[in-house]
């Protein structure tokens, strides 16, 4: 059996444990630049706001109903989806970390009603200990304990299970999915889904009951995992030891058009170092590095340019500087006068694992890493990462980087980093 645990209104959720009077008031946070609604309270969902609404488009309605508009604030909500798994990883047998929000858990020789029991605790756990409320689907496939989650979020029979859980037991499958919109099913985007709604696939169940053949043909092989989860026959495995990343991408929109080949270089060893940083976290190596920059084409008011392009390092590499000199060096050929630049994007590609790439012929043939140069440059990198993890992120940066960074996002309604920040503890009077 599988049980999905999902952390309800995740943003929202992290700026109200720190601010109990919204518990009841309409609250939304605003993804980087304050561009668009990420995440929303139910009782903004009520409003009508929907998902990734552009928050410029919907300012009276935030006005008219006191809507508490925040920007988004990343360092909060890793540092609390840290501590959430960290409890579920310490409670369960096994547990799959499928995204900041959201974990798998895999029970094995234990009844339906023990399942239950371990995650209503599980649920009271993460609530008393972080205040992050979650919900929590059971049932024998990944899809199948997903649908029983978007049940629990709907209240569905709250008498059956304790609040906050749902479970679809190998008995009553087929029962449950008469009642659970095919839009719903983990997998099926709104696409897919006004497709199936054209040919009268409207439920879970219709979904299921669709023939082998005919789901290969127009939902392709993805589509026929998915159908076989919801049949019950497991087909979608579960990772405790997840692939290797292909590629990392470190993009980010700017407060304000930048005009500045100077600003502009600040702006990609920026976003490099960020790459960098996270690299060094999957403890890998990039061979590749790309670079990308853009006006703003929504804009019909000024000239529009959009260029990009990438190389092949001499050897591939984890070290910040080397990344940033290769990053700078493609922007210089790309980058033209006379633009409002809206946005760059820096992507590392070709990536390996840290101790099992090919040496160059000409180099060392000691083990990577054991190299005099390359150890020091492993040792600088590792404290840089200590000192930011522990101090907060960006205590420590290359001077390329910048100081005044005039560029950097519009992040006007942040709130306090509790958790990470020594000035920002809250206070109990």
């Amino acid at each position: 059996m599988y049980a999905v645990v999902d952390c309800n209104n995740f943003f929202v959720s992290c700026e109200r444990v720190f601010r109990p009077d919204l518990n009841r008031s309409p609250v939304v946070v605003l993804s980087n630049n304050d561009g668009c609604v990420i995440s929303r309270s139910n009782e903004a969902k009520r409003l009508g706001i929907p998902m990734g609404a552009p928050a410029f488009q919907y300012e009276e309605l935030f006005k008219k109903y006191n809507v508490r508009v925040f920007s988004a604030n990343f360092s909060l909500y890793g540092d609390l989806s840290q501590r959430v798994m960290k409890i579920i990883v310490e409670s369960a047998p096994e547990v799959e970390i499928y995204s900041i929000d959201e974990a798998f858990i895999k029970y094995d020789g234990c009844s339906f009603r023990q399942i239950i029991a371990y995650t209503e605790l599980l649920r009271k756990t993460i609530l008393k200990c972080i205040g992050i409320p979650v919900s929590i689907g059971i049932a024998s496939t990944k899809t199948l304990a997903k649908a029983a989650n978007e049940m629990a979020k709907k209240g569905w029979e709250t008498k059956k299970y304790p609040e906050g859980l749902y479970g679809i037991s190998a008995s009553s499958e087929q029962q449950e999915l008469v009642n659970l919109p095919v839009a719903d099913v983990w997998g099926i985007g709104r696409k897919l889904s006004l497709f199936l709604n054209k040919h009268g696939i409207y439920t879970a169940a219709q979904l299921a009951a669709c023939e082998d053949e005919w789901v290969k043909k127009h939902l392709t092989f993805s589509g026929l995992k998915t159908v076989r989860e919801l049949r019950g026959i497991e087909a979608v495995p579960f990772e405790e030891v997840y692939p290797a990343k292909k590629s990392i991408i470190s993009s980010k929109s700017f407060g304000s058009p930048v005009s500045s080949l100077q600003e502009m270089r600040e702006a990609v060893a920026s976003f490099t170092s960020r790459a960098a940083e996270k690299l060094r976290e999957e403890n890998e190596v990039a061979a590749h590095i790309g670079v990308a920059i853009t006006t703003n084409f929504h804009s019909k008011h000024h000239k529009q340019y959009y260029n990009s392009q990438s190389l092949k390092l001499l050897q591939p590499t984890a070290h910040t500087p080397e990344l940033i000199s290769s990053a700078v060096t493609i922007l210089d050929r790309i980058y033209k006068e006379g633009y409002r630049y809206k946005k760059a994007v820096v992507y590392l590609f070709g990536l390996h694992d840290r101790y099992s790439i090919q040496q160059g012929m000409f180099e060392n043939t000691l083990p990577w890493g054991v190299l005099p140069e390359m150890k020091k440059k492993n040792k600088l990198m590792s404290m840089v990462d200590r000192l930011n993890r522990e101090m907060g992120s960006g205590i420590i940066h290359f001077a390329r980087e910048g100081v005044s960074k005039r560029w950097y996002q519009k992040r006007k309604k942040v709130s306090p980093k509790y958790t990470t920040r020594w000035k920002d503890l809250p206070l109990v009077r």
